[in-house]
């Protein structure tokens, strides 16, 4: 069984084919015959955190980011799906809508999406097209066209391309909303070479994006990647630590192990304190 890691790069090579492909493969192929088998074990792997999340968490992205991008979106919007209580089955459609979710990028000339000087007004124009792409390359399968059409909606009405608002706009297409722009910020961009931390990431979402998504969405997003698993953190007596468990319920306040002391010397035994429960410690910064 192929898991974690493995998983991941078997999409990217999924992804990289149909890209490459001359005239007889399409998006449908690549939807219904390719992504959609690998949703079980995808979301599974998941669930279990073998790995995968560390890749999309903490991975690189290259510059032809596309492939890496959709899959890392995928993941991210099944760990906010299942914080908003959907179940396995339930996850499936908004995984794959989420896999499928830039696939109109790829009517789009490269040099403009990984462009590292300022867009022209015409520039921005064609990418503001590539929703509408996909949805004509996936319109045989409404439901998934349509999320994949309203992506870059906002609940305010300020998104694109058709200026949706409010309970117009799909909740799959909230949750691709939310977590494309949370994986673009953690990931550097030709734009930009800035990485933001998670915590960095969140605060600037809940800053600037808080009227743009419903709240059921946003609390999910940062209750499951505020500081999550993997990620570095210092203590407020100084030492520093990597979470090792989420706190759901109260995510300033994950478990943790401790490694290094306030001087950065690493700990012989390392030990794990949960947040929750010892109120001695809580964390002033992500690292």
């Amino acid at each position: 069984m192929v898991i974690g890691e493995d998983l991941y790069n078997h999409l990217i090579d999924i992804w990289n084919k149909f890209g490459h492909a001359k005239g007889g493969k399409s998006a449908l192929d690549l939807m219904g015959e390719r992504l959609k088998p690998q949703l079980p074990q995808f979301i599974t792997s998941i669930k279990g955190d073998e790995g995968i999340m560390e890749k999309v968490l903490f991975g690189e992205e290259p510059e032809m980011y596309l492939p890496y991008h959709g899959i890392n979106v995928a993941a991210l919007v099944v760990k906010v799906a299942l914080g908003m209580g959907y179940s396995d089955d339930e996850l499936k459609r908004p995984a794959l809508a989420a896999l499928m979710h830039d696939v109109g990028m790829e009517k789009i000339p490269a040099q403009i999406w990984i462009k590292k000087e300022a867009l022209s007004s015409s520039e921005v124009g064609e990418i503001r097209k590539h929703p509408l792409y996909g949805d004509e390359l996936l319109k045989p399968i409404d439901d998934v066209a349509q999320v994949v059409l309203q992506e870059h909606e906002r609940m305010d009405g300020t998104g694109y391309p058709q200026g949706l608002a409010g309970k117009d706009i799909h909740e799959f297409a909230y949750l691709i909303g939310i977590a494309d722009i949370y994986n673009s910020l953690i990931h550097i961009r030709p734009y930009r070479e800035k990485r933001y931390s998670s915590f960095e990431a969140i605060r600037e979402i809940v800053t600037k994006e808080k009227e743009r998504f419903p709240s059921s969405v946003l609390k999910s997003l940062v209750a499951s990647f505020l500081f999550p698993v993997g990620s570095r953190v210092e203590l407020n007596n100084g030492e520093t630590a990597e979470v090792v468990e989420g706190n759901m319920a109260s995510p300033m306040r994950p478990v943790v192990k401790i490694t290094h002391d306030k001087n950065d010397r690493e700990y012989d035994k390392p030990r794990v304190v949960d947040l929750d429960r010892d109120q001695r410690f809580f964390i002033i910064r992500s690292l």
